[in-house]
């Protein structure tokens, strides 16, 4: 079925449209839900996972919601978006930063860094106008010297424009989505006293880079409600050494939500509320 990704004003609408279109369907009968987020964008797989979470923290069904990516660095360095002109929170995951009370909360932006991505997290950075910035970097990484390539990369946006001091940049494992996902919450916990007199403190995501990186950032979000700033792709650029297909996939599966956790969790928030 097709989705409109974008309103005749440029608007992004793929991820209200999707969960339209899931609204309309029936689940009464399914005991598992698969979504592979392989093909799938941040603007639209977000939306879906957080669908079926919240469908599952009511009681609704599906019993179990299982996340599949297939993960290939090397491929997917080659494969890069063209972002829009349009930043803007994910569809379910503005976390409360449009209400009024996190208008004083202090700003920690913890953008994914990728190459061929400056001109897209810059309009992030002005989009946020964070008051502090951690960027990620994959460590360990399937190649070992991606970490600095990214960092030589970004030297200015790090030293002048996001002002990182080193000992801020966030280290998270490639090819584990739990890492970066623990990494995250412990960052929220340690803020959060700091911060509680002072208006708060607010973490911001911006997962554009490597797919199983953006789900230790999509688990981080749903835990602890937090807001997702992202710039949909309009297309796609391919190197000419993108093979058509790839022999043997690395797939990474999570199984995210069902009978294999406890039935008394807490209750999931969406944008600043509990979710009935």
């Amino acid at each position: 079925m097709p989705v409109e990704i974008f309103g005749s004003d440029g608007a992004v609408i793929g991820g209200r449209n999707i969960i339209a279109i899931l609204n309309r369907q029936s689940f009464e009968d399914l005991t598992d839900i698969v979504v592979d987020v392989s093909a799938l964008s941040v603007g639209m797989s977000f939306p879906i996972i957080r669908y079926f979470v919240e469908r599952i923290g009511r009681g609704r069904g599906p019993a179990n919601l299982h996340v599949f990516v297939a993960h290939d660095p090397r491929l997917d360095a080659n494969i890069r978006s063209i972002p829009s002109d349009a930043p803007g929170y994910v569809h379910g995951f503005k976390g409360g930063s449009t209400l009024f009370a996190a208008a004083g909360a202090a700003r920690l932006w913890l953008p994914q860094l990728a190459s061929g991505r400056r001109g897209a997290l810059g309009r992030l950075y002005d989009f946020i106008e964070p008051h502090d910035t951690c960027p990620i970097l994959p460590f360990p990484a399937s190649d070992p010297r991606l970490g600095d390539a990214l960092a030589a990369e970004y030297m200015i946006e790090l030293e002048s424009t996001w002002s990182v001091d080193t000992r801020n940049i966030v280290y998270a494992d490639e090819s584990d989505p739990v890492d970066l996902y623990r990494t995250i919450l412990r960052l929220d916990d340690l803020r959060q006293p700091v911060f509680n007199e002072t208006g708060g403190s607010m973490l911001v995501l911006s997962p554009l880079g490597s797919k199983v990186m953006a789900l230790g950032a999509l688990m981080a979000a749903l835990e602890r409600d937090l807001p997702v700033a992202h710039l949909e792709p309009i297309g796609y650029e391919m190197e000419a050494t993108v093979p058509a297909q790839i022999v043997e996939p690395n797939l990474i599966h999570i199984w995210l939500d069902g009978e294999a956790y406890p039935q008394l969790r807490p209750p999931l928030l969406t944008e600043g509320r509990t979710v009935p």
